[in-house]
């Protein structure tokens, strides 16, 4: 029976989500935090503080020591160079999976959250299917799987886990921030798609869901899984970048006037935000490594595996999260 569960990144939007949902379960977990970090989108919730870093192994160590489950939510979206983004995904995960094998040798779970980025996009706006081979288009996705290929190389001693959502959001999240500013000021800012794909699709998950699929995985005694396999946990409906928009501004009650953003200005935003990036050291979300991501015609996956193994269902329809979402970020004054 698992209990002590430790949570990587529980001071995030999803950690904090899975610290909740195993609260929720009547389990108080252990989060593995550093000195400074922000516990604020922990507020209310029950946890016990383990100090440690991802950087630094003899923390890791200790984290791990007793503990049944280890949910590695940890990461970086947004990095000035590709070695940053390996140092933070791939590498950091290497060292954890290193602190499981010899300070907690009876592990029951391990479970990686990763993305669909380390799979990739596909071109004609099909589910992408677990099986199918990676078309990576990011840095990021290449940590990503990396941080994967980890996972799978210490598969066989340690029972481990894999989930790639697709795009999340939810209160307290910033991933789609700027897109709910931009509809907040009656603009609905439409990039370039290509057919087949008329306008560019994404699945998405409510965090909430994604959450409470995380951690249904962990403590599932399911069988019908292999350790080291990925699963997609995505919701139900395929999107398309106007109705985020038209969810958005419907939530507000906003009129929208639509603009095209040529490819061409994406790219020069990118690598101008890159040259700042080169002077300040600070990392911006859009950069020359995201175009790839940004560009591409769909970000689209099918749930079917896990919810033949797992039972997964999201529950959230997608109107209800944005409307939620929303009315968040209008009562934090983010908007």
């Amino acid at each position: 029976m698992i209990q002590n569960v430790l949570v990587t990144g529980a001071s995030g939007f999803v950690g904090s989500h899975v610290i909740r949902e195993l609260n929720r379960r009547g389990i108080r977990p252990f989060a593995l935090m550093r000195g400074s970090s922000s516990s604020g989108g922990l507020h209310g919730t029950d946890y016990e503080v383990r100090l440690g870093s991802l950087g630094d192994g003899e923390s890791l160590r200790e984290a791990v020591r007793g503990m049944d489950a280890v949910i590695h939510v940890a990461g970086v979206v947004a990095a000035p160079s590709r070695d940053q983004f390996f140092e933070h995904n791939a590498v950091g995960t290497r060292r954890l999976l290193d602190a499981v094998a010899s300070n907690a040798p009876k592990l029951q779970r391990f479970l990686l959250v990763s993305s669909l980025a380390a799979s990739g996009p596909t071109l004609d706006g099909s589910l992408r299917k677990e099986s199918d081979e990676p078309r990576i288009v990011s840095a990021y996705g290449e940590s990503k799987r990396a941080a994967e290929d980890h996972v799978r190389e210490f598969a066989p001693r340690i029972p481990s886990l894999i989930v790639r959502p697709p795009l999340v959001y939810g209160p307290r999240d910033r991933g789609v921030l700027t897109i709910a500013q931009t509809a907040a000021r009656g603009w609905m800012a439409i990039l370039p798609s290509e057919p087949p794909v008329p306008s560019k699709l994404y699945s998405q998950i409510y965090g909430e869901d994604l959450a409470r699929g995380i951690v249904e995985m962990t403590l599932s005694q399911a069988s019908g899984w292999s350790s080291g396999e990925a699963f997609f946990l995505a919701g139900r409906e395929i999107v398309t970048q106007e109705q985020i928009f038209e969810a958005m501004a419907a939530a507000l009650d906003r009129k929208l006037t639509r603009i095209s953003v040529p490819a061409w200005v994406i790219r020069s935003a990118a690598y101008g935000l890159n040259a700042v990036s080169a002077v300040t050291g600070k990392s911006f979300p859009l950069n020359p490594d995201k175009l790839g991501e940004l560009l591409a015609p769909a970000w689209t996956c099918s749930s079917d595996r896990a919810r033949q193994v797992f039972g997964f269902e999201a529950e959230t329809p997608f109107a209800d999260g944005i409307r939620s979402t929303m009315k968040w970020y209008a009562e934090q004054g983010w908007l």
